[in-house]
């Protein structure tokens, strides 16, 4: 069975992958390094390679002396061979960014939409890479492909976006809708999970195979990955951390349930009950999150109505913990700038709420996010299918779909 020609694809793939990625995390590395670092023999090391520099993947630097021989060439990443861009789809506006195979921003761009129909957004994502490729100065021919980013459940292997609250959409094919138009490879995910990929493969997920982020904005997302692996569940629908339920409440939800996370702690449900305290008070209303975490600065009641707010999306957040158990816990997203007052509360939950057993095996960070983290991360999509290890069911890399340009 481990002689057929399927399985010795896999085998090669596999080891090619190998090979990649230490030259991506390693290099400049010489061969004989490389045989070190991965197990394998300097002969297939040295059979390897050639294919990744035909490729345009891994370029080789002059001969160094490092003792007694031959100099060794070195190997590092071809940074600059390829790009590829990423999209976050909101319902005012498509922010995209173009990187190089090391997620570095080479360029930005945003266009407001007014039309939500899927040909429109389509036409409109179109717009924005050509922007990109513009005003980088990139050829198209160096595009590997287009990650796009969105909030809702996303069955990443059909490109199907199954639901979008925020954009009106279901069962939309969006990856297949954008392809056909981009005429590139095309990735689709959850837009949290397109943020857990940019820091599992560039950011401080490089240092934890389990960990969770967590994003507090409008809504509140989540993406797990366990074993190095994002985990998506059924069709895409993992992750849902804004509808689960924390307390009573007869706050309604977005989603049509009363008493989720996302009703309790989510920018819209807390800038509508700091208007309805103001006005009780005869006082003006804070119009934007941001107006009310510099409001709450000063008032009293709208600081408690943030502490509350914390002190559920800790409960939340130590069910998660309990559940798990991740070395990290990213706290991400525009909320958090919500600051002290929110996030305090937030750590004295967990201080009282997580096992005994797990209080100390885990590291919470904060992250503040722009927009262009977004697209960032979407863009880390196409850089997954670059670097992650091949399976039985993907053994071709993303950069083997057509021939070399």
């Amino acid at each position: 069975m481990l002689r057929s020609p399927a399985n010795r694809r896999l085998v090669r793939a596999i080891n090619r992958s190998m090979v990649l990625n230490v030259v991506r995390e390693s290099g400049p590395i010489s061969k004989a390094e490389i045989a070190r670092s991965t197990g394998l023999s300097q002969a297939t090391v040295g059979a390897i390679v050639p294919s990744l520099i035909e490729h345009g993947l891994v370029s080789e630097s002059d001969p160094t002396v490092t003792g007694i021989g031959r100099p060794a060439t070195q190997l590092q990443l071809d940074r600059d061979s390829y790009n590829v861009v990423g999209l976050k789809l909101m319902e005012d506006r498509i922010v995209g960014a173009v990187t190089d195979l090391e997620a570095r921003t080479l360029g930005q761009s945003e266009l407001p939409v007014a039309e939500l129909e899927p040909a429109s957004i389509v036409e409109a994502a179109a717009e924005v890479v050509d922007d990109l490729l513009q005003i980088s100065g990139l050829r198209r021919e160096r595009l590997l492909g287009v990650g796009i980013g969105m909030a809702g459940v996303i069955d990443t292997n059909r490109g199907l976006c199954r639901n979008s609250p925020f954009l009106g959409w279901r069962n939309v094919p969006i990856g297949e809708l954008a392809e056909a138009r981009l005429e590139v490879p095309v990735r689709v995910d959850n837009d949290v999970n397109t943020l857990a990929l940019a820091e599992r493969w560039f950011g401080v997920g490089q240092q934890a195979d389990d960990f969770l982020l967590i994003t507090l904005g409008r809504g509140v997302g989540l993406s797990i990955v366990a074993g190095g692996n994002v985990y998506r569940g059924a069709q895409g629908g993992a992750g849902e951390f804004g509808h689960t339920v924390v307390a009573e409440s007869d706050e309604l939800c977005s989603c049509g349930n009363r008493g989720c996370l996302e009703a309790t702690v989510g920018e819209p449900a807390l800038l509508r009950r700091a208007q309805e305290l103001c006005i009780a008070r005869d006082l003006s209303s804070p119009a934007t999150a941001a107006e009310l975490y510099a409001a709450a600065i000063r008032d009293q009641e709208l600081a408690n109505l943030l502490v509350r707010a914390g002190e559920h999306l800790g409960r939340g957040i130590s069910n998660l913990i309990n559940l798990f158990a991740p070395a990290l816990v990213i706290l991400s997203g525009e909320g958090v700038v919500a600051g002290e007052t929110l996030l305090g509360a937030v750590q004295t939950e967990l201080d009282v709420r997580v096992h005994k057993g797990l209080q100390d095996s885990y590291e919470l960070m904060v992250e503040p996010l722009r927009d262009e983290a977004w697209a960032r991360g979407a863009a880390s999509l196409i850089l997954d299918a670059v670097f992650e290890p091949p399976t039985r069911s993907r053994s071709v890399p993303l950069w083997e779909w057509d021939s070399p340009p």
